[in-house]
């Protein structure tokens, strides 16, 4: 199927408008890309001067890997006056920094390529260093949002910040927002299947797909309101199948009536080109879909969903705190210690074979818009 992928791309992808308009990447894939193919890597890092600290290594190899990404998608972003092509960098860390280090940090993945656009998490200090980048005129991806709240939180930062640089005479005409709801790790934490079952509640695979879709409604409903310039990025794409054994997947389905972006990992690539060769091609929906009211007021039951659906649910010193949320962070740790004990091995002169590659896009997960 990894054939397939490739055959279907276009031998330059990143130069061509095809619908691909960059992509997004984070420590876990950074460090899959590197232990893909490490041989380069390992080069890179003898280079480093040998009195230099690992951990500054290790940070050093991240931005070169975020350099390198960047430049496959400089001639879209340069061919659509910069509304392409930008490829989106995640502060390592960044979940556990305060606001002055995010903005530090931000400021340098900014300056390693005119199309990086920062990734800061959806965190208390993150929506003030969000703030603090848009008033200097940087572009910005927040992750890790699972809820309305931290939606509304982005919007009252990028606009604040907008404010601010209006005042300072900072252009920010180029710039671009977009929020990241990472949908399908919303249904997926177990701490809404316990809070279900100390109701009697029994959730139901589709139980957790409509409250993500009816949590994606409510952060579509605010961006209406708003009138913003940021927009919606849909990621943590999931395939379900049915008991019939029929491919479905909801998150592209069932979404899309109002402007929205999605991140198409390979396995979401290789479910799209499935569904084509049954000629079942699948597309975003065109209307909204109805919740069942049935299934919205179990739904409202449960204290996890509510927090996730209701704005001021949930205040900003608990953004952090969120279940997914670690889940989250976890995953992003452990993409860092992966770079670093290669970094170590590295040091030490230890051989990294090359794994399988999954894709010259191993830097990043793809993005498609769609605009309504």
């Amino acid at each position: 199927m990894f054939n397939l992928i490739e055959s279907w791309l276009p031998d330059n992808f990143s130069a061509s408008q095809s619908g691909l308009s960059g992509a997004t990447t984070n420590p876990r894939l950074v460090a899959r890309a590197v232990l893909e193919d490490p041989r380069p890597w390992q080069d890179f890092t003898d280079s480093l001067p040998p009195q230099m600290a690992e951990s500054e290594k290790a940070r050093q190899l991240y931005d070169q890997v975020i350099v390198q990404g960047a430049g496959q998608f400089r001639a879209l972003w340069n061919a659509t006056q910069q509304r392409q092509g930008w490829l989106s960098a995640q502060i390592e860390g960044g979940e556990r920094m305060h606001e002055r280090m995010l903005v530090t940090r931000g400021l340098q993945l900014a300056s390693l390529a005119p199309n990086v656009m920062i990734k800061v998490p959806g965190s208390e200090q993150g929506y003030r260093a969000i703030e603090q980048l848009v008033a200097q005129g940087c572009s910005i991806n927040n992750t890790f949002c699972f809820t309305v709240s931290q939606f509304a939180a982005c919007l009252k930062a990028i606009h604040s910040g907008r404010l601010r640089a209006r005042v300072t005479g900072v252009n920010t005409d180029r710039a671009r927002y977009v929020i990241t709801f990472m949908i399908g790790r919303l249904g997926a934490e177990h701490e809404f299947e316990r809070q279900a079952a100390q109701r009697r509640l029994c959730l139901t695979a589709a139980d957790r797909r409509w409250a993500e879709l009816a949590v994606y409604q409510a952060i579509q409903a605010l961006l209406r309101r708003w009138q913003t310039p940021a927009r919606l990025l849909l990621c943590s794409l999931k395939v379900d199948t049915d008991v019939r054994g029929r491919e479905h997947c909801w998150h592209l389905q069932r979404t899309g009536a109002d402007t929205t972006l999605y991140t198409l990992t390979p396995d979401i690539l290789e479910f799209l080109i499935r569904r084509q060769q049954r000629n079942q091609p699948v597309t975003p929906a065109t209307e909204w879909v109805q919740v069942p009211r049935r299934v919205l007021s179990r739904l409202m039951a449960i204290p996890y969903f509510n927090q996730a659906y209701f704005e001021g649910e949930q205040a900003p010193s608990r953004f952090a705190q969120h279940p997914a949320f670690i889940t989250a962070s976890h995953d992003a740790r452990e993409g860092q210690e992966r770079l670093l004990a290669f970094v170590k091995g590295a040091s030490n002169g230890a051989l990294f074979p090359a794994m399988r590659p999954l894709s010259d896009l191993a830097t990043g997960d793809l993005a498609m818009g769609r605009v309504s």
